[in-house]
């Protein structure tokens, strides 16, 4: 494939007169036998002796093309022997915030659900028969630094079985149309989708109470309910399950360090979770 990319530039002014300038033109055309795709972005400054400035500034046109397939969410489970404290773990959002000059401001959010940041700290890892290090080395290589993903069991991290277990939580309210449901999680006042559910681990859905038999409904990993039959309108959705969260590694290198004979420590493994 051939990719070509002009860029011509030109600037007129007259004595006398307000400068008048053409800033840029674009064209790119792109694959031999397919019609040209063309980016253009044109600027123009207008800019008169006692009147304000008169700005046109750009309009962009990007096409993305998916040229593979993502890897799909892997069911490895990250190593945790030699985990110890602390821990760390940082929920964040995306916000645009555009302020007026009176000082209020208009606030975007870019993100419905929170990306964790999370960090774990190893502080022994064995390299005698029980290959701690070398699991958890092995585990990082395999997974090629940051490219694959991984589960995480929270609740073995902070001690806390809300980080991995749902109790006959809420799922959802039936209104008689919808059938697919995504498993969910309460966090406070707060409820977002768990990321990996194995099958196995689904121990019951109730619809207004009622113990559902399993031939009338489908589980889909990583956290789908598909019901046969909509639930009634009204009728609140319950389950209880296991769940972990999907992550990768925030960086492609780690600092494995050996501080004694056959004694490692890993003061910082930083992860990030992907949303399912």
């Amino acid at each position: 494939m051939s990719a070509r990319f002009n860029l011509a530039a030109a600037e007129v002014a007259a004595k006398g007169t307000a400068p008048v300038r053409v800033n840029t033109a674009a064209t790119e055309a792109i694959a031999k036998g397919w019609a040209p795709v063309r980016v253009a972005q044109a600027a123009t400054e207008l800019v008169a002796k006692g009147n304000a400035p008169l700005r046109i500034a750009f309009a962009a046109v990007e096409t993305l093309c998916l040229f593979w397939s993502p890897p799909t969410v892997s069911t490895e489970k990250l190593p945790l022997a030699g985990l110890s404290w602390s821990a760390h773990v940082s929920p964040k959002f995306k916000t645009r915030v555009a302020a007026h000059v009176s000082g209020r401001e208009i606030r975007t959010a870019w993100q419905q659900y929170a990306i964790y940041d999370l960090t774990l700290t190893f502080e022994m890892l064995r390299g005698d028969a029980t290959q701690e290090i070398q699991t958890l080395m092995g585990f990082f290589l395999a997974r090629q630094g940051q490219y694959d993903t991984f589960l995480l069991d929270l609740g073995a991290v902070t001690k806390d079985t809300a980080d991995d277990t749902v109790t006959l939580g809420g799922q959802g309210v039936g209104d008689g149309t919808t059938t697919v449901f995504t498993l969910v999680r309460p966090v406070g006042e707060a409820f977002e989708p768990v990321g990996y559910v194995f099958p196995a681990d689904l121990a019951g859905v109730y619809v207004g109470g009622i113990l559902q038999d399993p031939a009338s409904y489908t589980f889909a990993a990583p956290n789908t309910l598909t019901f046969h039959t909509a639930p009634a309108a009204g009728a609140q959705i319950t389950s209880s399950f296991r769940y972990y969260f999907v992550c990768r590694f925030a960086a492609d290198t780690q600092d494995f360090e050996e501080f004694m004979a056959n004694l490692w420590t890993l003061h910082e493994l930083k992860l990030t979770t992907v949303l399912a």
